[in-house]
């Protein structure tokens, strides 16, 4: 199968975690649905409300109905637009108010195919409010952040100003005090953009996040799929492609031969359309479970100076647990007019120290071959360690710059701590060891507004000591603060606390970048508008990394570097050979509060 268009604005979507508990369909009953999906199937949902999708197959037209179990008032109902539909993949959205009376209540979802029987497909249960077990949870669990933030919190003063409620649901705890301080503590957080769903809404990072006492760190969960972007297969299609913006090294999708900007069309046998395609997107990203078959198009050269979209089919990619390697892409992209020409392209997901071994492979390789340059990609880095990210900046600088100043943490208190880029080699809790040297002039970086935390210390960082540095994408997330990670226990429940606890501030004491670090070179987008960032860098997701086509801030930084002249310089311009239709962009937005994922973090000294 070849498509020959592909005409349309990238979509890029932020997945949402559903929570339910559903029945399958009666097998005793012919009821013309099929291949329920529900993810967190043992899970109930919350009595505090929330909404949650029911996807099937159904082999004629359908119509959805609810019924409540408990109480006479409609405290659940089926979204606009979702109760009924066509033959083939249909998806329910269910809203939940809260529960506030004493006792659990039931929905049974029915669902009606012409032709058949009714038959109840999904049993969502919702918990029951105030329980003397929760009650006790979320007390304990309120008092450990409550004497955490007193003494601790970058805003403590203003924190400590405040009446606090102990009783309330400890997810409720961390947004309603600390969002009412205002603009007080706006570096911790800040406000969405203007190209965001949630434009204009306050945000903070400070969190606190269940985590599997039995997961190991190093290990992740899934298929192995970053971020969605999604294309109409031709310009006003129903039929839609949805391809991963990155797939992890070891993971089932990399296994099964799949790569970054595959364009999957199917599905376990169900075509992806404008009704269902965001569902897809959802489920495969953030909460996986079980195999699924795979068909999909990939961009290849076709000798003629363009390129065709091969058709390619996977099966049996089992979800499972892998080793977690945020290299998502190292290579060395040569100059064919000057053999001395060797850059190190490496693209960085999050900084790790569970992964150190995969990033050090990484440099020593380009030790090894003696490369001139770097590119180091980070639109997909929302942070992590300050103590890798200074590891890394480290080895950036190079030996001569070890004693100089990688950042300055300042506490609360006025207390200050002075990193240098070879700090703790000597004395490294993190065993990390001394940076390795990589012998480098300047640094050519690939940033968006994902690119947060302890990705913008790099920038920062190297910046005070004047190491030249070139940004190429958009505007920075602005994360110019970090944390203290610490745990705590319930029962046999465990949870992280992540608290907003120092600024940092580079070499020239400058670290005023709440509102994201401008690039030198805007990518993929029309103009400088730092709040018009639906373009920006994710896009351009169809082929390999290395490709120049298809990376166009890479191949602007190698043209850079090679003194080669650009020839992708329109940000509706896909590559060389195929334009993009210029239509409303929805940007990926990043899960934010998420330890581990978006928090630098660092143990006081």
């Amino acid at each position: 199968m070849k498509i020959k268009t592909i005409a349309s604005c990238v979509i890029a979507v932020l997945c949402t975690v559903l929570c339910m508990c559903a029945c399958q369909p009666d097998d005793k009953v012919d009821s013309g649905v099929t291949e329920v999906v529900n993810p967190n199937a043992e899970k109930n949902v919350s009595f505090r409300g929330a909404t949650v999708s029911v996807t099937f197959k159904a082999s004629a037209a359908w119509t959805a109905s609810l019924e409540l179990k408990n109480g006479e008032d409609d405290w659940a109902y089926i979204s606009k637009n979702t109760s009924s539909g066509k033959a083939g993949t249909g998806v329910v959205r269910i809203t939940f108010d809260e529960n506030t009376t004493p006792d659990e209540r039931t929905a049974e979802l029915w669902v009606a195919v012409e032709g058949f029987q009714p038959s109840c497909i999904a049993t969502i249960v919702q918990s029951l409010s105030g329980s003397s077990v929760e009650a006790e949870m979320n007390k304990a669990l309120n008092t450990y952040m409550h004497e955490i933030l007193k003494e601790d919190y970058l805003f403590a003063d203003a924190y400590n100003s405040i009446e606090v409620d102990l009783d309330m649901n400890y997810v409720d705890f961390l947004p309603a005090h600390l969002l009412s301080l205002g603009d007080v503590n706006v570096e911790d957080g800040g406000y969405y953009r203007a190209s965001q769903a949630n434009a204009g809404d306050r945000f903070i990072y400070t969190n606190i996040v269940e985590i599997d006492p039995g997961t190991k760190a190093s290990n992740v969960a899934g298929l192995g799929f970053g971020p969605f972007i999604s294309t109409a297969l031709a310009q006003g299609s129903q039929f839609m492609g949805i391809a991963p913006s990155f797939v992890r090294h070891g993971s089932p999708a990399e296994s099964a031969g799949m790569q970054r900007g595959d364009l999957i069309y199917e599905v376990n046998g169900t075509t992806l359309t404008t009704a269902n395609y965001q569902s897809y997107m959802s489920s495969l990203y953030a909460n996986p479970s079980g195999t699924y078959s795979f068909k999909f198009l990939r961009y290849e050269p076709n000798g003629k100076g363009g390129y065709d979209h091969n058709a390619y089919e996977a099966s049996s990619v089992a979800s499972g647990v892998h080793t977690y390697n945020p290299v998502l892409h190292a290579s060395i992209l040569t100059d064919p007019d000057n053999s001395a020409t060797k850059i190190g392209y490496l693209v960085y997901e999050s900084f790790d120290l569970y992964s150190q071994e995969f990033l050090e492979a990484t440099i020593e390789e380009f030790v090894e071959e003696g490369i001139t340059d770097l590119i180091l990609d980070l639109r997909f880095n929302p942070g992590g360690a300050v103590a890798q990210s200074r590891w890394l900046s480290g080895c950036i600088a190079g030996a001569a710059n070890g004693s100089k100043t990688f950042t300055k943490v300042v506490y609360n208190n006025g207390a200050t701590e002075n990193w240098t880029f070879d700090y703790g080699y000597d004395n490294d809790t993190d065993n990390l060891g001394k940076p390795t040297d990589l012998v480098l002039e300047r640094l050519y970086l690939i940033c968006s507004y994902n690119t947060a935390s302890a990705s913008e210390l790099v920038i920062s960082s190297l910046r005070g000591i004047d190491f030249p540095v070139k940004l190429y994408g958009c505007r920075t997330e602005g994360k110019n603060v970090g944390m203290t990670v610490s745990e705590t226990t319930y029962r046999s429940r465990k949870f992280q606390f992540s608290p907003i606890t120092f600024y940092v501030r580079n070499a020239k004491d400058w670290g005023d970048y709440h509102d994201g670090i401008e690039p030198d070179e805007w990518v993929n987008n029309d103009n400088t508008n730092s709040n018009d960032d639906a373009d920006n860098a994710f896009p351009y997701s169809f082929a390999d990394w290395s490709n120049l086509d298809f990376n166009i801030a890479l191949q602007w930084a190698y043209c850079d570097i090679t003194g080669k002249k650009r020839w992708n310089t329109n940000a509706t311009v896909k590559s060389s050979h195929e334009v993009l239709v210029p239509v409303g962009c929805t940007p990926y937005e990043p899960v934010r509060g998420l330890s581990g994922n978006l928090i630098p973090s660092v143990e006081k000294q």
